[in-house]
């Protein structure tokens, strides 16, 4: 995988240093109107997350921001805020989640899921739509997997605009996925009341879809798009992301076309975290 730009690597090298320094001198912090203390990342993940993520660009400074595993969320699922109170010396550093997410993905990668999906996938080859940055691709492409990564913009178009971490062919969604019958199609955060992904998954005539987003009501996609999910495919396997931005319901499903009777494997992982 190729690093973020120089300019951007040494901003998020610079604010893992601040942040650690302050989780040294603080256990925790607490935000008003949540019962729960928030703790430094790196703590709640299971270590092959933390190993992982040591290895991955995203998660620089990530480790080191505040988070909780929500009481509602998912058993194993760990939320991550963007920001620490006013009174905390790194707050005015600290980079939001447009920021990160332009760099990388809106999507938070982790071992979990990265291995979830080549699981899923079991070498079927992926067309990845609407890729943005290639991110997503590029950890998929580093276990093995053939993808080929797709965006109408391949330059800037104000969600990824930054860098690219893996080939990025210029195709409209519904034209990509028209052409490629023969492969998994990739659908990761379609963009919100838009007919992207609705019509992508209309000119597509394979037989399974990977998507990674949130669920009908969310911040992906439209109703359209859930209608023809309901009445045209079933889901075979899913797996709630084991780190995802806080107040997100995001998970990752692979679907195939037809009805069936619901989703068959979950993802695991080792429940236990990391300590200090």
């Amino acid at each position: 995988m190729s690093a973020a730009p120089p300019a951007a690597s040494r901003r998020l090298a610079a604010l893992a240093q601040e942040l650690m320094a302050f989780w040294d001198e603080h256990e925790y912090v607490v935000f008003p109107g949540w019962p729960l203390p928030f703790r430094p990342l790196e703590e709640l993940l299971p270590q092959r997350d933390v190993d992982f993520a040591l290895r991955n660009p995203q998660m620089v400074p990530l480790l080191w921001y505040p988070a909780i595993r929500p009481p509602t969320a998912p058993e194993g699922v760990v939320e991550v805020l963007d920001h620490l109170p006013g009174w905390a010396a790194p707050a005015p550093s600290m980079l939001r989640r447009q920021y990160l997410s332009r760099i990388y993905s809106w999507a938070l990668a982790s071992r979990t899921a990265v291995d979830w999906a080549v699981r899923s996938l079991d070498g079927r080859k992926l067309v990845e739509v609407g890729a943005g940055t290639g991110y997503w691709a590029s950890l998929l492409a580093d276990r093995g997997l053939d993808v080929l990564a797709t965006d109408q913009h391949v330059h800037r178009n104000g969600y990824a605009d930054m860098f690219r971490f893996a080939a990025v062919q210029p195709l409209d969604a519904p034209t990509a996925a028209a052409r490629h019958p023969d492969r998994v199609l990739g659908l990761w955060w379609p963009p919100r009341d838009d007919p992207m992904a609705v019509d992508t998954l209309r000119a597509y005539r394979g037989e399974h879809l990977l998507y990674v987003g949130d669920a009908r009501g969310g911040q992906c996609a439209d109703a359209a798009f859930f209608d023809e999910l309901e009445s045209g495919w079933h889901p075979v396997s899913s797996c709630p992301l084991t780190l995802r931005w806080l107040g997100n319901s995001d998970s990752a499903t692979l679907y195939r076309r037809g009805r069936g009777l619901g989703a068959g494997a979950v993802c695991a992982g080792p429940a236990r975290p990391t300590g200090r």
